[in-house]
């Protein structure tokens, strides 16, 4: 009787292992499918290499266990990236939706002379390389914002870090972005000058294409309404305003004040 038992049981175990590795093989991940919603042919080159990364690190899992954090953990290594969408395309596949950061602003690159740190809108280092033109723009000619006068240090993937202006710094540009509804198609370039030594002396030179300048005085404190000022007196102008001057903005025992003027230079304020 306990022979009888014992085979009963095993039987069952062998039962049970078979069906285990017959369902384990079944949802056993081997493919990796990744959507991508990409502004530049680089990026497509990078998701595919994305992909391969991926399906080597999911290769021979069971569907049923992989997770996002692995994804979450490779998606490290390509800065220009992140994960908008992870789901399990039941028995073997796993879709992973990315989505490209677009390159906005270029800061000279401190230690080595003739290099950039390529930036994303948040300030975020998508790169580092020897100009500063836009990678999605096809004809080669465009180029992103260029922000001097920094003393700054980054790694790809990572935020800039470096002088204390960089936080108010990007909050104004920022919102001059979403003032602009993108801001490289009208900013050429912003200087950071110190003029002394406190965060009061501290003014923003904003260069347009079209050639009136934007001074921005102290742009640590109300960055974010300065820069709605700054665009709103921007965008009011004419075009014949717009070729020249400048609009300055600076505090006031009132407020922030907002002028324009068609002379150049921030020392004619009222």
């Amino acid at each position: 009787m306990r022979v009888k038992i014992v085979t009963i049981i095993l039987t069952v175990l062998v039962f049970l292992s078979a069906v285990t590795l017959g369902v384990s093989a079944v949802y056993r991940v081997n493919e990796v499918t990744v959507s991508a919603a990409t502004v530049s042919k680089e990026a497509k080159t990078e998701a595919e290499a994305f992909r391969l990364r991926l399906e080597e690190a999911y290769a021979k899992q069971s569907s049923f266990f992989v997770t996002r954090e692995e994804a979450d953990s490779i998606v490290e290594e390509f800065p220009y990236f992140r994960i908008t969408g992870f789901a399990r395309a039941y028995p073997n596949r796993i879709i992973v939706e990315i989505s490209e950061d677009e390159e906005v602003y270029a800061v000279p690159h401190g230690e080595n002379a003739g290099e950039y740190y390529v930036l994303g809108a948040d300030g975020t280092v998508l790169g580092i390389r020897s100009d500063y033109n836009n990678r999605a723009d096809a004809t080669g000619l465009a180029k992103n914002v260029l922000i001097t006068g920094l003393s700054v240090s980054g790694e790809k993937g990572a935020k800039l870090v470096g002088d204390a202006v960089l936080e108010s710094l990007f909050v104004f540009c920022q919102k001059a972005f979403d003032t602009l509804g993108g801001i490289r198609r009208n900013v050429v370039s912003i200087e950071v000058q110190k003029l002394g030594s406190s965060a009061e002396t501290v003014m923003l030179k904003l260069t347009t294409f079209e050639g009136v300048n934007i001074y921005v005085r102290n742009p640590s404190v109300r960055p974010a309404e300065k820069a709605e000022r700054a665009f709103n007196s921007y965008m009011g102008l004419t075009d014949a305003q717009r070729l020249t001057g400048r609009i300055a903005i600076w505090d006031t025992q009132e407020g922030v004040k907002c002028d324009y003027s068609a002379t150049d230079g921030f020392e004619n304020i009222e």
